[in-house]
């Protein structure tokens, strides 16, 4: 399950949950919403391969929740 889980489709509850954390979104946000640890989406950033627009806020990551919406609908 999470981000990696190509078969899964985004629910509207899904996609509702994300818009509703605001422009951006926590690693524990996003694991809520699609599943999967938040470390691992740190681990992702600092590494450069996580799939989706983020900022660091200190030691906070921070998602732009909209590049999740973009990429769970397929744009």
């Amino acid at each position: 399950m999470g981000i990696l889980n190509r078969k899964q489709t985004p629910t509207e509850e899904t996609i509702t949950f994300l818009r509703e954390c605001g422009p951006t979104c926590s690693s524990r946000e996003l694991a809520k919403a699609l599943g999967g640890q938040p470390y691992y989406y740190n681990i992702q950033a600092k590494n450069g391969t996580l799939p989706f627009e983020f900022m660091w806020r200190g030691r906070a990551l921070r998602i732009f929740t909209e590049s999740v919406i973009k990429k769970l609908k397929g744009d």
